[in-house]
């Protein structure tokens, strides 16, 4: 199964290639197939704006449902 990419290996690629903000896609397809999306930013406005590059692509393109909608479904986190 596939993990979750961890914040540090943006801050580690944002170092590495010399990037302000570093947005990751992960895919795994087929059987237990997931997607992920981390951020970073090396400034608290650098993360803001990857953030919202994130939200972008999270609700345009990957077409997922937003934290709302899921909460209004009665999914959460827990």
């Amino acid at each position: 199964m596939s993990e979750a990419i961890p914040i540090s290996a943006g801050k580690r690629i944002a170092k590495m290639y010399g990037y302000d903000q570093v947005i990751i896609l992960g895919r795994k397809t087929g059987e237990g197939g997931m997607e992920h999306l981390t951020t970073y930013g090396i400034t608290k406005i650098h993360c803001g704006m990857a953030g919202r590059i994130g939200s972008f692509l999270r609700r345009e393109v990957m077409k997922w449902e937003s934290d709302d909608e899921l909460l209004n479904k009665g999914v959460s986190d827990e």
